[in-house]
This record gives C-alpha cells, structure tokens and sequence, in this order.
C-alpha cells in the first residue's frame, strides 16, 4: 500500500463525519411524512441538532425520499453513538435524539425506521445518494439538486463547516460526472414521468384531459409542462394569485388555490406536489365537490392529498411510494462506470483532508498570500516562447498594454501575438541587460541553470521573479486564472499540485457560468 492510501485509510476511520437518516426503504411514506420540518422552523430546529451533537457544522437533507442529518466534527470530539450492529440507531443514540426531538416524537418509537453511518461508510454513502443510486427511482434527476440546495440552506445560515461543504461539493461534481458520461438503462428519470406512463397504461387519452397541479414549485412545474407537452389542458394553483407575479409553465392556466375544489368537477387528472404540512385536498371538501372519476397523484412528502379519498368511488390515489424502480442487472457496467466516478471524487475530499493537514504543518511563510495588482503599467519580461511561456501569456496579457517576449525561437502562437502586436518580441538569446528596468520577470526556459541565473539577477535587483521550473525559486506564483465578467479569481497550490488547480479552475469557471454571477 502506497504512503497516499495509507493516509486516506487513516482519515477514513477518523471521527468527523457522520450522519442518521431514514428513506423510503427504511419507512413508509407515512412515516417520512413525521420528519418534514415547516420551513421557518427549519433553521432554528437545524441549530438545535447541531448543538445537541456537539458537531462544528450540520446540514439537513429533506427529499419525498428521505430525511438525513449530516454532521461534522472539525477539530471537536464527536459524541458517544449508540448503535446496533444492523447499524440501527438505539433510543439513546444523541443523533436520534438529535432528530427526533427536532420533530417532536419519542426517539424509541422511531429508532427502527433510522440507520446510522460513520466515516468512510458515510461518505460513500453521500457520493451514491447524490448520483442517484440509492434513489426510488434509479439516477432520478432532481437528487442533485436537493443535495446541493441543502449545503445551500446551510450555509445561508451559517450551519455548514469547511469540511461540509467540501464533501458535498465533490459529492455534486461527482454526480454531475456521472450524469453526464454513464448511461444507465431506466424507464423514468422522476416520479412526474412514471405518473405519465401509468396515465397512459390506464388509456388515458391526455389530448382529450383537463388536468389540476396543485403547487407551483420545481415538481409542480415539471408536472405542469410534462403533462401540457403531452396535449393536456393544464391548471396550475397558486396562492394570492396577482397576474404576472408567478411564473406559471407555459401552455398552462391559472387558478387561485383557494378555488381548487370549484375546480374539481372539470378535471380528469390531479397532481399536487406542495411543502404544504397541511392536505391540499381533504376527504370531507373533496367528496362535496367531485362529481366523476379522478386519478390523483400525490408527489408530496409529507401527504398533500388525503389518503382516505381513495375510498371513493371511482377514485384512484397514487403516493410517492407508488413510484419505484429496480436497479437491474442490465446496469451492473453503468454501475461500475459510476462507481469508478464516485471513487476518484471521495479520494479528492479525503486527499484534501490530507492536504490540509499537511498546510498546517507547514512553517510560516510556506503559502503566499494572493494579491491583486494593477499591471497596466508595469513592464514585464517573458524569457522564452515555448508552451509554459504561451499559457501564461494567454492568461496574463487581458491585465496588461504590452510585455516582452525574449526567445531565439518561439511556438507559432506566440509568433502570432508578435505578429498581430500584442506582444514585443525579441528573437534574441538571453542577456542581463534584457530585463534591466523590469518590473516582473517570468524565466520560461527549457534549461533549468539559465532559469536559475535569472532568478538571481532579478533578486540581486529586487525584481519580482517566476520560475517555472523550480518553485523554491519563485517570489510568486502564476496562479490558475479565471475571468468572467468583471470577476477575477485566482487558483494556487503553492506551486505543488497543478492538475488540482487545473480541476478547481474548471469548477470555477462552471459555478460563475451556473450561478450567473
């Protein structure tokens, strides 16, 4: 085992994640239903948990699938667990007590429904959660999404840790990864799509369907415009109703939640996917106001439409749970394409603990610090024109009016820049009096002793120096640059680890592009 593995080996069995949870193999829909938290209880109730734990950070996980509290233990000692071998939580486990006390029920009368995780077994469990393996729907689409608004939700409230947020970065990237290069072979990719084909194998005409969403949230609007896609006269509640406030699917009306049950008699088809703790249609209001057969279905955790509706004649409700697909062995290869994704993103969040560590040791003055500097005026001097030289030209001639290239031979890019005169070239081998008078000096050179010989002339001049050769030699590094908009970022590991700047840089780039910064 190399020296690497042996250090995750050991950062897997430290104490600092861990995490308690229930889902929909765990529990029926109607227990799920007992751990939803109204959301402006939500944060409040968070803090509770996290304090109770003794944890440095916590995020809370609230899917129609499942209910997890993840915590970390940055720096602290985590709390003595009590667990069964099955990995059930006993009553006095602090994490049940944690969670239930948040929902306001008896930690004994639940601790079945829950399993508990340490670890490494947590983090793997993390990466397969998000990408959908561990999904009622096998490789769903909208996990992702939920992961990622949850680390969201902590840190707007300031309950998320370092150690959090990077787990569930990698965790989404590594999905992300996933989703866009391993093809699993699946009849449905959400709930909303399998309630269509049930609609179809019902021989539901939907061309000729008046159908009612109830809710206006991300599932209710891909229900909305799954079902108007498929020829369907489509309805979409929404609460204060004031025209051109919502956003309403296009291809759909409107109507006012409160006149949901009016407009019952005119529909086919129900769907409602709501927050709501309450039901959006009650037996009592709905048996007053329906005169014909209805299919309804409740895409809500926890039960947006009353189960005992489906005591009525000519009524037929279908929940969550009725929603499931099997893995299969069919996609035994997609599965161990993606496992291979998820292994290469859970070594980066443990080599990054590694890494860490290993910042801390490091004596002062072993980082630098990243400074912003006008260059505008500044004259600056490339001794060589090979490819280092040509990406950190690339990256660095939008902050400057001019620079100096000095090389006998330079790639044909750089030729180009000559060329087209954004760059001063001189085809000259390397003398001292080339970068008397510069401000920086960038030493590109393939040979290694002029590279050094550069660098001494410059400090014997105080002149700011790169080497790109040898980092011990470097007033400063060039870091791994990225520009969108009127934003700068600079990347740097310390001259150590290019390849990870080279990925951050890219996510970088992704995140402005996403979050539209």
């Amino acid at each position: 085992m190399t020296d690497e593995a042996e250090e995750i080996k050991q950062v897997e069995r430290a104490n600092l994640v861990a995490m308690i949870g229930t889902d929909h193999g765990l529990a029926s829909a109607d227990v799920r239903s007992v751990f939803v938290l109204e959301p402006e209880n939500r944060s409040k109730a968070m803090k509770a948990m996290r304090d109770y734990v003794g944890a440095t950070g916590v995020v809370l996980v609230a899917t129609c699938n499942r209910t997890e509290l993840w915590a970390s233990f940055d720096g602290v000692q985590p709390p003595e667990r009590h667990i069964r071998e099955d990995g059930r939580p006993l009553p006095e486990d602090p994490f049940l007590i944690a969670i239930c006390e948040a929902h306001n029920v008896e930690p004994a009368d639940y601790a079945d429904y829950f399993v508990c995780r340490n670890n490494g077994e947590s983090v793997g469990h993390l990466f397969s959660m998000t990408c959908g393996l561990r999904s009622a729907i096998v490789a769903e689409d909208q996990i992702i999404s939920q992961v990622k608004h949850s680390i969201g939700y902590s840190r707007q409230h300031g309950l998320a840790d370092s150690c959090l947020e990077v787990l569930f970065r990698e965790a989404v990237a590594a999905a992300k990864n996933v989703k866009n290069n391993v093809r699993f072979s699946r009849a449905y990719t959400s709930a909303v799509e399998q309630a269509m084909d049930t609609i179809k194998e019902k021989g539901i005409d939907l061309t000729q369907t008046t159908c009612m969403v109830i809710g206006n949230g991300e599932y209710g609007r891909l229900a909305a415009s799954t079902l108007v896609e498929a020829g369907a006269r489509v309805f979409v509640t929404v609460r204060n109703y004031t025209h051109g406030h919502v956003s309403i699917p296009e291809g759909c009306g409107s109507i006012p939640y409160a006149d949901r049950y009016k407009q019952l008699p005119q529909c086919d088809i129900v769907m409602s996917a709501t927050t709501s703790p309450h039901y959006t249609l009650a037996y009592e209001e709905y048996a007053a106001h329906n005169e014909g057969a209805t299919v309804l279905f409740d895409l809500a955790i926890p039960h947006d439409i009353d189960p005992a509706i489906a005591g009525i004649e000519g009524c037929e409700v279908f929940d969550i749970d009725s929603f499931s697909t099997e893995i299969g062995t069919e996609n035994e290869q997609a599965i161990a394409e993606a496992q291979a994704i998820l292994d290469e993103g859970i070594n980066e969040f443990w080599g990054w603990l590694i890494r860490r560590s290993r910042a801390h040791e490091m004596p002062t003055g072993g980082m630098f610090f990243p400074l912003f500097v006008d260059l505008s005026n500044k004259r600056l001097v490339f001794v060589g024109g090979g490819t280092v030289a040509l990406r950190r030209l690339r990256s660095i001639l939008p902050f400057v009016e001019s620079l100096e290239v000095v090389a006998p031979e330079v790639t044909p890019e750089v030729q180009t820049m000559a060329d087209q005169g954004s760059i001063v070239l001189r085809k000259e081998r390397f003398t001292p009096e080339h970068i008397e008078g510069a401000d920086i000096v960038f030493a590109c050179t393939n040979d290694d002793e002029l590279n050094a010989h550069i660098a001494q002339l410059c400090k014997a001049a105080n002149q700011l120096v790169s080497v790109s050769s040898n980092r011990n030699l470097c007033d400063f590094y060039f870091p791994g640059v990225v520009q969108y908009e009127n934003m700068v970022v600079g990347i740097s590991a310390g001259g150590r680890d290019h390849r990870r700047v080279r990925q951050l840089r890219k996510r970088i780039e992704l995140l402005l592009e996403e979050e539209d910064l």
